[in-house]
């Protein structure tokens, strides 16, 4: 508020009076209404030469101190009183951005709602949240991480999303092409503002309650279907019968059974460690053996070296057969001087021969061995430490070889949940080929696992407190099965999380085994307490995941949502909402009107923050929509997404007015809208004797083939919900299209008025005049229709009234009259405003005489009624040619207005009311 001191006189020596006002000029203009017969002089602040701004117009609009000092002084009323009257008029300013003419939509937006491709749901960190004003198709954007679980092994995702601020009706609930109402097992519920899954209940539920409330569910990237196989198929299966040979290139190792095979769980660089009992191996001799007891040489003499070929220097032995007790018994290889001969290192032997004689040899190959080659069922050992080719094989289970790998097992690695108010973690398990095993039909394969958490302390270091969940996966169908294991853990914070399969592969079935399981997703999940997530319309969600959802990863959930604002009826809101924008009184219904919604933005305090009494003059724009739906019920619609946190409130009003063929200004401080239509008077006169001297220029241009000579108009489509284009003149006779792409049309009959508006105003535009006038062009409206004389001429028409007698009007210069065409003249009356009256010659070439009386008298003279009476002439052929529609006025000169117009042609409104074509045979 400004505050404004009032002093009666300069000479008394009394009190001021002291008033507040939102705007000083709106209070000089009451309180001159109310006191005609006074002059004044104002001041910023305490009156000097230096602070009095009376006559500086750019001052007193400015409105930029906080106290006014007004003297009721003595004064020129020619010069105080008449300056002051222009300044307190606060005549119409436009809103910045100047009025222009239609602009593109700006394609920098964020928001998927106003973007031509790529329209998916996402997350929109630190950016604005969507303001749906009107109807539009609706991406809502994630508000949190959408997660996958597994209800009855069928993959369910869970979403929730944003619409928009404020109250928001919804239809046609989408996931991509399909509405959620046909899709099994599917279900949203729709959340007013103040209200969540966490606090209430859903405006709009949608196939069955969800029962899940909001969370933060953050997925493990590191865990993206991690096969987990049994443990017999990553470590071999103990006690099995192998063959271990030796081999010169290194020993070999030989698989009875491929349980599972060598080369699926081994490869070179391997180490195994063999475990083995004592195997005894007896070869028998069927010839002749001779010993000679002073060398201890035991002697095979058949000469083929069967006997002792697998012994070797070391080697400990068992000899029988002989008939002296002393050469039996357990010796130790000494030496083996040829293949027939050996010699033992202890023992009493005396000569003599034998037949048969057998020796019995304990082999035990126990160890750790590296593996240099891997093939199907052996494996091939560094080194040469096997004695002979053994088979070990028993029936006790006990009896037989184990060999296990080094450092493998089943489990998986270690995963981290770093977040610190994590509480629960959920893992999603799945066999993606079904469980079964068949063997001609099939029957029931169940796998089971097990599952580590582990907790971290601050620093992620693990502090050896384990919680282990075990579960399992059962089927006997060739369909995907799959389970969530969901576990609310001891402790909240970080931890770690491992997991491995527990039940063996069956390799005896006869038959298929299918059982394969994966480790498909991890989540660290923690609690969202926020009862609701203010001023917005959310949407809460589980969908069915389908084969076309999981091929395309992005989530398409989407809608037709329409804002639910306070509805103006002429006199009064039909709702209230609070600052924070909850509705505490009255009703509210989806409106995309104009008058609707700039009331709403006005009064949104993260928009316009203004108060309606003091911002917009909501009766003038209630009248202007009045006659917006008198014309076509869709032309006063505004339908758009307010996305860019880079907007202002008065170029967000410039959007929502240009949408309905409206340019905003301020007019008395207060928002209105100027509706470009049709008008078939001018408002204003402007002749050489209120115009600045020699300061009119006038463009005029003629259509060539370097300009465009057709329009390209873009919109969308409300029963497409796609970008469509009408492109003019239909007969596709243009050479080069200027495109259009006005934010807020959102129907084919807007569309189709605007395109044939910007085709006509582009094909009819030629002429641009900008002149410099005195102050009464403050009274302008952007639109407005007004007559300038072109001055730029040798000849024209124009000046003062210097005499009346009864009907004759004696003029300021000689007037023409030519041709056979009607003529007549324009007056200025004292209010600015005209009367045109048809006139015929008078006896001097300077006389007309009217045809009827003049609405006002004719002032002929200076004087107390102040200047004398301004006149245009022209015939009315000519007439249309000085018409003009205004397009800028610039206040910066303290003593004249500079207005920038086009010249208006009735031609820019022909199609107004023409009926509107097929869509089908314009848009195709």
């Amino acid at each position: 508020m400004r505050r404004i001191k009032l002093y009666d006189h300069p000479f008394l020596n009394s009190e001021y009076q002291e008033f507040h006002a939102p705007i000083i000029g709106e209070w000089l203009r009451d309180y001159i209404e109310k006191n005609p017969n006074i002059n004044i002089q104002v001041f910023k602040g305490d009156p000097s030469l230096e602070t009095e701004i009376t006559k500086n117009i750019k001052a007193l609009l400015a409105n930029d101190v906080d106290e006014y000092v007004v003297l009721q002084s003595p004064g020129d009323p020619s010069t105080i009183f008449y300056v002051v009257m222009l300044v307190v008029a606060v005549a119409a300013i436009a809103l910045a951005p100047k009025p222009q003419m239609p602009s593109n939509v700006n394609r920098t937006q964020q928001s998927p709602n106003n973007s031509l491709g790529n329209r998916e749901n996402k997350v929109r960190l630190l950016e604005r949240i969507e303001d749906i004003y009107g109807t539009v198709k609706s991406i809502p954007s994630l508000m949190m991480p959408t997660y996958l679980k597994y209800k009855d092994h069928i993959k369910y995702e869970y979403g929730y999303y944003c619409v928009s601020r404020g109250y928001c009706n919804l239809d046609e609930l989408r996931d991509g092409d399909t509405l959620i109402s046909d899709i099994d097992g599917a279900s949203v519920a729709v959340y007013e503002p103040f209200t969540s899954p966490n606090s209430g209940s859903p405006v709009l539920q949608i196939g069955e309650p969800i029962v899940d409330g909001i969370v933060t569910a953050t997925r493990s990237n590191e865990v993206d279907g991690i096969t987990l196989k049994a443990p017999n198929q990553v470590q071999l299966t103990p006690h099995m019968v192998y063959t271990y040979t030796p081999n010169g290139g290194g020993d070999i190792i030989t698989q009875a059974e491929k349980k599972p095979n060598f080369n699926s769980v081994l490869k070179p660089g391997n180490t195994i460690v063999i475990t083995m009992i004592n195997q005894v191996v007896t070869t028998l001799s069927v010839n002749s053996v001779t010993v000679i007891g002073s060398t201890k040489t035991y002697t095979d003499d058949d000469g083929l070296g069967a006997l002792f070929a697998n012994t070797k220097v070391g080697d400990s032995i068992v000899i029988a057969g002989f008939p002296s007790a002393v050469n039996n018994g357990a010796f130790t290889v000494a030496t083996k001087p040829d293949a027939n001969t050996i010699t033992v290192s202890s023992g009493s032997q005396v000569d003599e021969s034998a037949n048969p004689v057998s020796i019995s040899e304990t082999l035990n190959y126990s160890g750790t061995r590296t593996v240099t080659a891997v093939n199907d069922g052996s494996i091939v050992l560094s080194g040469n430490t096997f004695n002979q080719e053994i088979t070990v094989t028993a029936l006790l289970e006990s009896d037989l070889s184990t060999i296990t790998i080094n450092d493998v097992n089943n489990w998986t690695d270690w995963f981290t949940l770093r977040i610190t108010d994590r509480n629960e973690l959920w893992c999603n398990i799945l066999a993606q080929n079904g469980m079964f095993k068949d063997s001609g039909g099939k029957s029931n394969a169940t796998v089971t696992f097990e599952i580590e958490i582990e907790k971290l302390d601050a620093d992620l270091s693990p502090t050896g407190i384990i919680e282990t969940v075990s579960s399992s996966i059962s089927g006997s169908v060739s369909d995907e099965r799959a389970e969530t294991v969901e576990h609310l853990t001891d402790w909240v914070g970080p931890a770690r999380v491992r997991m491995h399969r527990t039940s063996d592969y069956d390799y005896d079935f006869e038959g298929t085994v299918v059982d394969e399981i994966k480790w498909a997703d991890l989540y660290s999940v923690s609690p969202v307490n926020k009862n609701h997530f203010d001023n917005k319309t959310t949407i809460h969600t589980i969908t069915r995941a389908t084969s076309r959802a999981t091929a395309v990863k992005s989530r398409q959930l989407n809608c037709i949502a329409s804002r639910k604002l306070p509805i103006y009826n002429g006199t009064s809101f039909s709702g209230v909402l609070d600052a924070e924008g909850l509705l505490i009184s009255g009703t509210i219904s989806a409106s995309s009107k104009l008058v609707d919604i700039i009331a709403a933005v006005s009064l949104d305090p993260k928009i316009g923050n203004q108060t309606l009494s003091e911002s917009i003059d909501i009766n003038q724009m209630y009248a202007v929509q009045q006659l917006l739906d008198a014309w076509n019920t869709e032309c006063g619609q505004f339908n758009y997404t307010f996305d860019s946190d880079n907007l202002s409130f008065e170029e967000t009003i410039v959007m929502i007015a240009n949408a309905g063929f409206c340019i905003a200004y301020r007019q008395n401080g207060k928002i209105r809208l100027a509706l470009d239509r049709a008008q078939q008077n001018s408002v204003a006169l402007f002749t050489h004797r209120n115009k600045k001297p020699h300061a009119e220029t006038i463009t005029r241009k003629f259509a060539n083939d370097a300009e465009y000579d057709g329009v390209e108009f873009v919109y969308v489509d409300p029963d497409t919900n796609q970008s469509e284009t009408i492109k003019l003149p239909l007969d596709s006779s243009y050479t080069k299209l200027k495109k259009f792409e006005i934010a807020g049309i959102r129907s084919y009959s807007q569309a189709w008025l605007r395109a044939n508006r910007e085709y006509e105003k582009l094909i009819g535009q030629r002429i641009t005049i900008e002149t410099e006038t005195t102050l009464e062009a403050r009274s302008l409206l952007p639109n407005a229709r007004i007559d300038i004389v072109d001055n730029t001429v040798f000849k024209s028409f124009d000046g003062e009234v210097v005499g009346q007698s009864g009907l004759t009007l004696t003029l300021s210069r000689d007037v023409e009259f030519s041709g056979s065409s009607n003529h007549s003249i324009v007056l200025i009356k004292r209010d600015g405003s005209l009367q045109s009256i048809r006139c015929t010659p008078g006896i001097q070439p300077n006389q007309i005489i009217l045809a009827s009386l003049p609405s006002e008298a004719i002032v002929t003279s200076y004087g107390i009624d102040g200047i004398r009476t301004i006149f245009s002439f022209a015939s009315d052929d000519s007439r249309e040619s000085m018409a003009y529609l205004v397009q800028e006025i610039d206040l910066s000169d303290k003593q004249y207005a500079k207005i920038r117009a086009i010249n208006y042609s009735s031609e820019y409104y022909k199609n107004d009311y023409l009926s509107i074509p097929n869509k089908n045979a314009v848009i195709n």
